[in-house]
């Protein structure tokens, strides 16, 4: 007989339900096996079983293990410490498969480290996920958990994240935890409903975060209108973007902020950001590393030309007071005033300036076809010829 048994229920999709819906068949599973240990990887650290068979558990195991891992992946599991941490867990994840990652324990002492025998598999997944369970793991910060509004009055903040949803409670948790993970503390997070049809104001409103402030209204406007809205309300003497189903790296607001700091000039700061495709059954996957400041040449030329599709500045931190200056975004409602409005402001804003650079991934951004910018991708050279432009 087999010192383990090994969980057979595989994770599917990237939605809320989903990983509800993985968790309470992995618990299920759980709770019908009479061994000690359980195999149990997901997909993302071990695809192929015989894999997993080949890595046998070590024959002696001290008490106070909880977990056995492989190249930093969680594999063997403690039934009862597993089963009780799976019943606690609340939070939330860009996909069902980085489950088992979110369970694993906060304390070192209670995992153990097997000798690696392969290369670690999806290394960016990894990579760039893991830093936001880690900072934010078991948090208790929704608002299904048992507690009350922090107390505490955050002090002035530096940076104020603008957010503006439209249909996007299947996303919008793990973006909002990309900023509960963030390294500064010196943060608010301004978050407006722009009439969704969907559970996303509820989503924004679940967590329990004195700098966490939402806004909603009932008709849908368009972004560029809630940004506005937003601009008004923003306590930060910095300004950055970020979309509700989009992530950011936990250093992020730091090291855009140290660099418009170091230059005083500076309008705005944008740097690297890893572009990620979302799939339905897996959630996002990685694609590759965007280096926005050496499009920029490229995408200004753009904007006087109209020979290419246009591309936004990835990440956009402003500077609040020049953002003002020049009236914030496009305030309009018609279908041109609904799509490439941070292509205009930042066009607009760095009209004779270029952005401060800083050279790291720290941001992440994920591409979908039925995005707004995605389906009326062709219809930027009309966007130019109207905006004065081409």
């Amino acid at each position: 007989m087999k010192p383990y048994a090994r969980i057979r229920t595989q994770p599917f999709g990237y939605r809320d339900i989903d990983t509800t819906a993985y968790r309470e068949h992995i618990i299920q599973e759980i709770s019908q096996i009479d061994h000690e240990w359980i195999l149990w990887s997901g997909t993302l650290s071990f695809s192929h079983k015989s894999a997993q068979h080949s890595i046998p558990i070590p024959p002696h195991i001290p008490d106070r293990i909880a977990c056995i891992c492989m190249n930093g992946a969680p594999l063997y599991w403690r039934k009862t410490w597993l089963l009780a941490a799976l019943t606690r867990w609340d939070n939330r994840l860009p996909a069902a498969k980085f489950l088992p990652y979110d369970l694993l324990p906060a304390d070192p002492s209670l995992t153990m480290h097997l000798d690696p025998t392969q290369n670690p598999p999806y290394q960016k997944d990894l990579e760039y996920i893991l830093p936001i369970l880690s900072a934010t793991r078991m948090r208790g910060k929704t608002a299904s958990s048992k507690g009350a509004l922090s107390p505490e009055i955050p002090p002035q903040p530096v940076i104020s994240i603008l957010m503006s949803i439209h249909n996007m409670k299947d996303t919008l948790g793990w973006s909002i935890r990309s900023v509960l993970a963030q390294s500064s503390d010196k943060w608010e997070l301004l978050i407006g409903d722009d009439g969704s049809e969907d559970d996303s104001l509820e989503e924004a409103c679940a967590y329990l975060d004195s700098r966490i402030r939402v806004l909603s209204q009932s008709r849908n406007r368009g972004k560029a209108i809630m940004m506005n809205r937003l601009l008004f309300e923003a306590k930060g003497r910095y300004i950055l973007e970020l979309d509700g189903d989009d992530w950011l790296a936990p250093d992020a607001i730091e090291l855009l902020s140290d660099a418009l700091d170091q230059n005083p000039d500076g309008r705005m700061a944008t740097g690297r950001y890893g572009c990620w495709e979302r799939t339905r059954q897996f959630g996002p996957l990685w694609r590759r590393n965007v280096d926005s400041g050496h499009l920029y040449s490229s995408w200004s030329a753009s904007l006087n030309r109209t020979t290419q599709h246009g591309h936004p500045l990835v990440p956009r931190m402003y500077r609040k007071s020049s953002l003002i200056a020049i009236g914030g975004w496009w305030n309009r409602e018609d279908r041109l005033g609904r799509i490439f409005e941070d292509i205009d402001v930042t066009a607009r804003l760095l009209k004779h300036s270029s952005p401060v650079q800083v050279d790291a991934v720290l941001y992440h951004r994920v591409l979908y076809g039925s995005s707004t910018s995605q389906r009326n991708r062709s219809l930027f050279e009309a966007w130019c010829q109207q905006t004065g432009k081409s």
